[in-house]
């Protein structure tokens, strides 16, 4: 890969992850997908992108509509056709469309995995067949996974593979001979493989069959799950930070909140300093202070006449709105030229009536071509809460004069908002012609045909 596509694989890759932290499944699916595209061989965009994909359907395989699901053998046999013409990038790319409609795609895990193994890429191919584990329970998947277990030199997996195809079918005589077989290769690699359960046997006064007994011994325990894999890997390295962040991610599937809170306050206490650690805590209890507030919401809704339970609601919602605006100016600090951070934080300052900081943030944001017209609404919106309406205007303008025309609804909008700033500094001329042109597409945006009665 060329240096102009690694540099543009990672900005696809950050414009991902900045639609993720926002829930813009959508827009994060379209920028891992580029970035994949560009380096097929990525495990972290590759991973992210499947996190992501999961996270639309939340995290639950159940949700996977019957009609998206049936669109993916005729993906699968374009896959399997582009593979059977050599063209494996393409079939890895042709996988990914099943992947939108089903995360949780066995058959297209495995297209994927020998388009992968096809191109050389053996740890992709073995995580695409670890990320769908939980889904299978055919012999022929725990067969396929085992051999690309053995093309990663990954013996005590291949032979758990193995144990796998034996439970589902005892009467498979090639399972058991698979098991001597890779064992008997694991030996052999000894040397590659196995230099520091060598070590500990030696320090522990084992040799010859008694150590050779040992280490297969080892190689047949059963695979661990991903979270007991991250703990282990925590309690190995505690400044490791890749698995607490997975393990947060687990625990977040769950909506074990209070879990991932304890987590990431620990590996903090191992790695202060660390911007991803100290991102995904945020996030974490971001999400834990929006959870009680909807819960205080339902007392409200439930008992409306007590005054204890909407003073809990007034009280978490002002410290969200701290804890928030606290967050995205850390943020902002740490990464001055993300426009995305500037454009949060606008919106936050907005919401506590702090418009004259939000504006200066909104007036940041709009240099971003993507977020141009949303920041010069919001500036437009927080210039007309201050009372200065020729500069709302003048917002409102340069947003309509970028905007979409094929977005009816922020058109409206615009409109309406052009339409209010005018009426407010007497140009009524203007007002209508504004008012009118909502009413043309939708008659009954709010109170524009009373604006207009009122006009007339």
């Amino acid at each position: 890969m060329s240096p102009a596509d690694k540099e543009k694989a990672q900005t696809f890759f950050k414009y991902g992850n900045e639609a993720a932290l926002k829930d813009n499944f959508d827009y994060a699916i379209q920028m891992y997908r580029e970035a994949c595209k560009l380096s097929p061989d990525s495990l972290s965009f590759r991973q992210a992108l499947r996190g992501i994909e999961r996270r639309k359907f939340g995290n639950e395989p159940g949700k996977v509509g019957m009609f998206a699901g049936a669109r993916n053998p005729t993906i699968r046999m374009r896959a399997r056709s582009a593979r059977g013409k050599g063209n494996w990038t393409h079939a890895l790319e042709i996988c990914e469309e099943a992947f939108a409609n089903n995360p949780w795609d066995v058959a297209a895990a495995r297209e994927a995995a020998e388009a992968a193994e096809g191109l050389g890429f053996h740890e992709l191919a073995q995580w695409l067949m670890e990320s769908v584990y939980t889904q299978a329970n055919d012999a022929e998947f725990f067969k396929h996974i085992a051999h690309v277990h053995q093309l990663n030199n990954a013996w005590a997996k291949a032979i758990a593979a193995w144990e796998r195809v034996k439970k589902i079918n005892p009467n498979d005589d090639e399972a058991s001979r698979q098991i001597n077989s890779i064992a008997a290769s694991a030996t052999i690699h000894r040397s590659g493989l196995s230099d520091s359960l060598n070590q500990r046997l030696t320090a522990a006064g084992k040799s010859g069959p008694e150590a050779e007994a040992d280490e297969l011994a080892e190689l047949k325990q059963p695979q661990l799950s991903p979270e007991e894999r991250c703990k282990k890997e925590i309690q190995e390295d505690p400044t490791h930070i890749g698995p607490y962040l997975q393990l947060a991610e687990i625990h977040k599937g769950r909506n074990d909140l209070d879990e991932a809170e304890k987590l990431l306050a620990t590996g903090l206490k191992a790695v202060p300093d660390d911007p991803s650690l100290k991102r995904e805590y945020a996030d974490v209890q971001m999400s834990r202070i929006k959870r009680a507030i909807a819960s205080w919401q339902r007392k409200v809704k439930e008992r409306p006449d007590d005054d204890a339970a909407r003073a809990k609601v007034a009280q978490l919602e002002t410290m969200l709105a701290d804890y928030e605006i606290k967050e995205f100016r850390r943020r902002s600090e740490q990464e001055p030229t993300n426009m995305n951070i500037q454009y949060e934080l606008g919106v936050r300052l907005a919401r506590i009536g702090n418009h004259k900081d939000a504006i200066a943030a909104f007036q940041q944001a709009r240099s971003s071509t993507s977020l141009r017209v949303q920041a010069l609404l919001q500036a437009g919106l927080s210039f007309e809460a201050e009372g200065a309406m020729k500069l709302a205007e003048r917002q409102f303008q340069e947003a309509l004069k970028s905007a979409d025309a094929a977005d009816p609804a922020l058109l409206n909008t615009l409109n309406y908002r052009l339409g209010r700033v005018n009426e407010a500094m007497g140009n009524n001329s203007a007002a209508e012609d504004y008012y009118n042109e909502v009413a043309a597409n939708d008659y009954g945006y709010l109170d524009v045909a009373q604006r207009l009665r009122g006009l007339s």
